[in-house]
């Protein structure tokens, strides 16, 4: 897992703060996330976000699911993941989305880049979240020719992301909320 440290503030804003508190759980959920869920989930982002909100609400963490474009650049080509118009194919969704946490996020689909393009990328991010209006939500910097970006999607995209089955994401929350009262309480 990748942690994204905080950038500096520009000007006032509303988006409200995590606590350290909140910051070590959602820290420790990136850490765990994967240990607990089944690594062949890890291009299954509607699925590994709702997952995730689920286990930040339980703490009382806000958390909400954010569509966004996942972007890879390198020093001679860009790549994306999420709303880029490709042709319907069943059972796969043409974009992203990524588990809101105040002024932070989670990211346990970036694999995805991997996946599709070859990129080594973490299993898991947990970022710090632009503290202005833009269309670009978060970058995180891999290596001095690597930078991943996540983005608003296109506008008139499809941004609905497909339904999960509960019965999957409540038995992975679970276990999840579990060994992270267990991890934060020792």
């Amino acid at each position: 897992m990748v942690s994204c440290p905080q950038p500096g503030r520009f000007g006032e804003n509303d988006m409200k703060a995590l606590s350290a508190a909140e910051q070590n759980i959602l820290t420790a959920l990136g850490n765990l996330f994967y240990e607990t869920v089944p690594q062949n989930l890890r291009t299954y982002c509607s699925l590994t976000s709702e997952i995730s909100k689920h286990v930040l609400q339980h703490f009382k963490v806000e958390a909400t699911v954010v569509p966004c474009q996942l972007w890879c650049a390198t020093s001679d080509h860009n790549y994306a993941i999420g709303f880029v118009g490709n042709a319907p194919v069943e059972n796969k969704w043409d974009g992203h989305v990524i588990c809101a946490a105040k002024d932070w996020f989670i990211d346990a689909a970036v694999y995805h880049i991997q996946a599709q393009f070859g990129i080594s990328v973490p299993q898991v991010v947990v970022a710090h979240k632009f503290l202005v209006p833009t269309q670009a939500i978060s970058r995180l910097n891999l290596s001095d020719s690597q930078t991943l970006w996540w983005y608003q999607p296109p506008p008139g995209a499809d941004t609905s992301p497909p339904e999960n089955p509960q019965e999957l994401v409540s038995d992975y929350a679970s276990q999840l909320i579990e060994r992270l009262q267990a991890r934060l309480t020792h």
